[in-house]
């Protein structure tokens, strides 16, 4: 086998090692701009907040018009996210209790996604006297949201999307190409 060859080889070889090392990096760096965040068990106490009214022992939410009723979740929309871009307000939004047991979308809460507001309702779920523990203290708030640096076309994220399989592509006719050339120089594919 001629230098020649074994340049190619060790050519290929090495094409393939850093792609294979490159491809998983690449993969994670674009999931980071076209997949939204996850946020978990954000904390809030609403009686804290002074959305709480205690009358005869039993606590209930003061009512839908007391904005102390309102949680803005921690990465509520700013900016661009705010205008309705293409489903960038918060997302699954889930509400438990300490507990855990969920309270049920647009009975026990309403959610304003491009405001990042989550309004809470003066139900027999999120009264004190359902619970027999006393107020229903402590929210946990479940969603997703775009990050800053999501890409907010839905265009640009298939695009990007598709960065790590033509790379992989490139990666790999170099490969074939550069191995392809060692069995032409050796006389191989002939056959």
């Amino acid at each position: 086998m001629e230098q020649k060859n074994v340049a190619l080889l060790v050519g290929a070889f090495v094409a393939l090692l850093i792609g294979v090392v490159l491809i998983g990096t690449i993969a994670s760096s674009t999931n980071a701009v076209t997949e939204k965040t996850i946020a978990s068990a954000e904390t809030t106490n609403l009686y804290g907040n002074g959305c709480w009214h205690v009358s005869s022992s039993v606590g209930q939410v003061n009512g839908t018009e007391d904005v102390n009723c309102n949680i803005t979740v921690t990465n509520a929309p700013t900016g661009w996210r705010t205008e309705s871009a293409e489903g960038c307000g918060i997302g699954s939004v889930i509400v438990t209790n300490s507990s855990g047991n969920a309270l049920t979308v647009d009975t026990d809460y309403r959610v304003f996604a491009y405001s990042g507001i989550i309004q809470m309702l003066n139900t027999t779920k999120t009264s004190s006297a359902a619970t027999g523990l006393g107020p229903l203290n402590t929210t946990l708030v479940y969603y997703d949201y775009c990050g800053t640096d999501y890409v907010n076309s839905s265009f640009g994220r298939s695009a990007t999307d598709l960065i790590a399989g033509f790379f992989a592509l490139a990666l790999l006719i170099v490969s074939v190409g550069l191995f392809y050339q060692v069995l032409k120089n050796e006389g191989l594919t002939n056959l």
